[in-house]
């Protein structure tokens, strides 16, 4: 399979500022002037020349757009998202591989419609075939369908694909009522995911990681994190906001500080940079909203998400409950609903609040801190700090009695 079982991008954007609506593009006065630095474990360059652009754009190699989409997705290397966007452009091929990939890409751009377009096409022509019934349905369930996402899994008659069935199934229970089913169904999966390819392994771990965030359950998380990969984005997203939910934001810091390349990790450095106080933070965030000006003379439109939280670190409470509103248009996983509750919240937005905690109660949908944030009108980026809190409780109360029972071997000795 070379299914991407993740939308590849987080995405889109709107004006911050008037500042940001009329900047400059920025142009080089020289040919050696160096534009960007490539992070140090960059590829080698695919490209020497437009000669060698050309013939490669014009040769059809499936197996090696996949592999520019995984890069993209694992590593949030834009290049190799281009390129692969670069060959299928110039590629002619009808085939059902090739429009596999084309949803694929357009998935990563959020073009969804265009995506369920290419899915229900391939569809058309193969009504089982699970690469599309698989995406189409992680499709659905981005933007909270999930009645008919379900429809999708249920396809999965195959008893070869029974793996991909009760995963499909148990991503949509999580979000939809059965949080505690489908982490059964999830630890019954993560027990055989070293026998898996890669891909699945990583899938099945990153919805228990959600799940184990959102029901606030600690032992599931450091099993999760003992497995689960420590490099990839996807992978190193789930450990911060695990870490940030229960104010670890030291840990944060470690892990990520190397990492200022790749925009949603760096949107959680910062976060945690900001609540330790320190002075990098501001640097980082004056890097982020460089970012952001790019995007605008692009006129980039996949990186909303980010977009909502850098205003929200930026104090920007209006701009970020219009991004997270139009966000909240295309994409509700748990981080789209935490990043609307809190601009909701922090803007004071009666209608907003009323409004994700209706969706909340429509589709069952499980966070108990956050449903708690919701009725007090108080958010805070430790959304779970209460589990800390109990850790270092449980600790200090196995310390005392491990002093305690030391005390009276002693005097019995005595």
């Amino acid at each position: 399979m070379h299914w991407i079982k993740f939308p590849i991008g987080l995405l889109l954007l709107l004006p911050l500022s008037s500042q940001l609506l009329h900047a400059a593009p920025f142009i080089p006065k020289d040919d050696q002037q160096i534009l960007a630095t490539l992070p140090t474990d960059s590829p080698a360059p695919r490209y020497l020349n437009a000669a060698d652009f050309r013939t490669d754009t014009h040769t059809n190699n499936p197996a090696q757009t996949s592999q520019l989409l995984e890069r993209a997705y694992l590593q949030g290397d834009p290049r190799a998202l281009g390129q692969a966007r670069a060959q299928l452009d110039q590629s002619t091929d009808q085939s059902i591989d090739t429009l596999m990939l084309r949803a694929r890409a357009l998935q990563s751009d959020h073009k969804f419609a265009q995506a369920k377009a290419l899915l229900t096409q391939i569809l058309e022509q193969e009504e089982t075939h699970p690469d599309a019934l698989l995406t189409l349905s992680s499709l659905l369930v981005v933007q909270g369908q999930f009645k008919d996402a379900l429809s999708y899994c249920n396809k999965l008659d195959d008893p070869e694909l029974r793996v991909y069935e009760l995963a499909c199934q148990a991503q949509i229970q999580s979000m939809t009522g059965q949080l505690e089913q489908a982490k059964q169904t999830l630890s019954g999966l993560a027990a055989i995911a070293p026998g898996l390819d890669a891909s699945t392994a990583r899938w099945i771990y990153l919805m228990q990681a959600d799940a184990a965030l959102r029901s606030q359950d600690t032992s599931l998380t450091n099993q999760i994190f003992s497995v689960m990969d420590d490099q990839t984005v996807p992978a190193l997203m789930a450990r911060a906001d695990w870490l940030l939910s229960i104010g670890e934001y030291e840990k944060v810091r470690d892990m990520l500080q190397a990492h200022t390349d790749k925009d949603a990790l760096l949107l959680r450095l910062i976060t945690a940079q900001m609540e330790l106080g320190d002075p990098q933070a501001q640097k980082n965030l004056a890097l982020m909203k460089e970012r952001i000006e790019v995007w605008q003379i692009r006129k980039e439109n996949a990186h909303m998400r980010e977009q909502a939280t850098y205003a929200l670190l930026a104090n920007q409470v209006d701009s970020a409950l219009k991004l997270a509103q139009d966000n909240w248009q295309q994409q509700r996983e748990t981080a789209d609903i935490v990043l609307y509750a809190s601009a909701a919240i922090k803007a004071g937005s009666q209608a907003d609040i009323k409004l994700i905690r209706q969706f909340m109660t429509d589709t069952q949908f499980e966070y108990p801190a956050l449903e708690q944030a919701l009725r007090s009108g108080k958010i805070s980026d430790c959304l779970n700090c209460q589990v800390a809190t109990m850790q270092t409780s449980n600790t200090q109360a196995k310390s005392t009695q491990t002093v305690n029972t030391q005390g009276m071997n002693k005097e019995k000795l005595l």
